[in-house]
């Protein structure tokens, strides 16, 4: 095995090894910059979507309206409501729903274990369980399909409402009763804590949700607030709420294109547009780590150019006693990627147990705010292979140049350099 390259190499970092400190330095500084930016940047992007999925999973809510046009000879001006039947009305007729369920809430006073608090109360059928994610905790459950149709008097509650009235805990709150209205409904299930960040009436963790038909017995309303649809595909959100106008203006007599007749959330185009809102954040963080590694990347750069000039006899000699090109461009290139990867390496382990110690700090549920972006940054392998890509793009760029003006020196020219 020849070891002479290594040897040149060892030798020669040994005499400049104070002056590439600083330069270390930089290329640690500027490592730990560029993949905390991006771990951050990456885990906001991915709290976002954990918070958003806190409302539903591709979710469109339909409400009523009043119309602005007038229509077959009606005036404009006309309340447009929603009800039950419309459920059945506009699962028959649109193939793209997966899931249809109506929802009708009221603010009402709730009491249990000689504690009274004032709540909303919401009516709903067991499909809203999977499309506006309401996982039960452990021990209990949400309304299932017999609860409806039965109109049983049974509730699943928030995990608020049950630290208000029982107690922190599923196990204290599944089993007893409420009384809603003067009507007593017995607890099958808590909320599970979650994230949320887009909501209604308040987080889910404040709110009650009986079977619809029980629901009715409470609040006499024909109408409805709304209604959740679920598409198969989340590519079908805008062609659903067209046939949905359509079908509405046909029943409810006003113009398909009056968009103020019947509202929508679609809460798919708004993760869409959110999503990418997050992405230009985290390519933004990650343009400026980029920034701050390049700033050693030119010290090193600078480094091996003076390297050169100080070695210009040195070169000259080895070339005039037949060293090849590629020996002086491959010393430098090691000694190139020794520079980077004394610094670049401890930068990494540092950045990666940073990560790691911010991702133990807890999320309080109860308020959430910034801080549950920022405390879950994401050291991922597509980081680790996006950071590799960059520092071998920067050390190639670093030594080459440096390199080759050292490999092209004339011998003659080079052996008289004072």
């Amino acid at each position: 095995m020849n070891l002479t390259l290594p040897r040149f190499f060892w030798s020669e970092y040994r005499k400049r090894r104070k002056k590439a400190s600083l330069i270390t330095f930089a290329l640690f500084w500027g490592t730990l910059s560029i993949l905390l930016l991006m771990s951050f940047g990456r885990g906001m992007s991915t709290q976002f979507q954990v918070a958003f999925s806190g409302l539903g999973d591709t979710l469109i809510m339909v409400y009523g309206g009043q119309t602005s046009l007038e229509f077959e000879g009606l005036p404009k001006g006309r309340q447009i409501s929603l009800y039950p039947e419309d459920v059945d009305y506009l699962k028959e007729r649109i193939p793209e729903i997966m899931r249809i369920a109506p929802e009708s809430y009221t603010y009402l006073q709730v009491s249990a274990n000689g504690k009274e608090i004032n709540r909303n109360i919401h009516g709903t059928t067991a499909e809203f369980a999977v499309m506006r994610t309401q996982v039960p905790q452990i021990g209990g459950r949400f309304l299932d399909a017999d609860d409806v149709s039965q109109g049983r008097k049974v509730a699943f509650i928030g995990w608020k409402i049950a630290a208000d009235l029982f107690g922190a805990g599923a196990g204290d709150a599944v089993g007893k009763q409420i009384v809603i209205n003067r009507i007593p409904f017995t607890v099958i299930g808590v909320l599970v804590k979650k994230i949320q960040d887009s909501m209604y009436n308040g987080p889910d963790a404040d709110q009650i949700y009986l079977p619809f038909n029980a629901y009715q017995q409470i609040d006499n309303r024909r109408r409805i607030n709304q209604i959740h649809i679920q598409p198969h595909e989340a590519s079908q959100s805008k062609l659903i709420e067209a046939r949905i106008r359509t079908l509405l203006g046909r029943k409810y007599r006003f113009d398909p294109d009056d968009r103020y007749a019947s509202n929508f959330w679609n809460t798919i185009e708004n993760n869409k547009e959110g999503m990418a809102v997050f992405k230009g954040i985290e390519m933004f963080l990650g343009i400026i780590g980029i920034l701050t590694l390049l700033i050693g990347a030119v010290g090193v750069t600078n480094l091996m150019y003076a390297v050169a000039k100080e070695r210009t006899k040195e070169i000259g000699i080895k070339l005039a006693i037949g060293a090849r090109r590629r020996v002086i461009i491959e010393q430098f290139f090691l000694e190139t990627l020794f520079v980077f990867a004394k610094g670049t390496f401890w930068g990494c382990i540092t950045a990666f147990n940073i990560v790691n110690l911010v991702r133990l700090a807890p999320i309080n549920y109860d308020s959430f705010g910034i801080e549950a972006y920022l405390l879950r940054p994401v050291f991922s392998l597509q980081i680790f292979v996006a950071y590799m890509v960059i520092l071998g793009v920067l050390v190639f760029l670093s030594g080459i140049f440096p390199a080759l003006r050292a490999s092209r020196s004339n011998p003659i020219e080079s052996l008289r350099y004072e």
